[in-house]
Formats: structure tokens, sequence, C-alpha cells
């Protein structure tokens, strides 16, 4: 079950970056984020990232901390895939 929202990634000395996409998570607990819209980081912008916010269009909002996060990009998505390490959980 993906939420939908915005996810909001803190820069260290630069401006915070925030773009749309889905938050999901499977059964072995694995969560990660998928930006659908720009703006989304870059792999150079994630060398400096220090927090992640993702507000859902409904629900409580959820913060979590880029060094407990895998930065991914592929041609075939739109945006970035933000994997967060397993002890973060929905």
């Amino acid at each position: 079950m993906a939420l939908s929202g915005t996810m909001t990634v803190d820069i260290k000395q630069g401006k915070s970056i925030t773009g749309r996409g889905t938050l999901d998570w499977d059964n072995s607990g694995q969560v990660w984020f998928d930006y659908s819209a720009k703006n989304y980081p870059t792999s150079i912008d994630w060398k400096k990232a220090t927090n992640l916010t993702f507000t859902p269009d409904v629900g409580k909002v959820k913060t979590y901390s880029a060094s407990e996060t895998e930065y991914f990009f592929n041609g075939g998505w739109v945006g970035p895939r933000l994997v967060l390490k397993r002890a973060n959980r929905v």
C-alpha cells in the first residue's frame, strides 16, 4: 500500500529539495520513496543530504536521516529512488 505525498531532502548548507512521489514498502519491511516529478535531488546533491521528510497527502509526517538511506537512479524511472534501511519501517 503506497502513500502519495511529497519528500523534502534537506541539503547541508543549501536549499532543501521537495518533489512529489510515493512512499512504499514490502512484506520484508523494506521501505523506499520514488520521486515521480521534479524537483528531485541528484546524486551530487545526495552527498550533502542530511534529513528526509515525507509529507503524505493523508496521514502523519515521517522524518528519516539521509545517512540511513541509499540513493538509486535508473533511466527507466521518472526520478530517483530513496531506499531506507530496514530499521526505518513505516
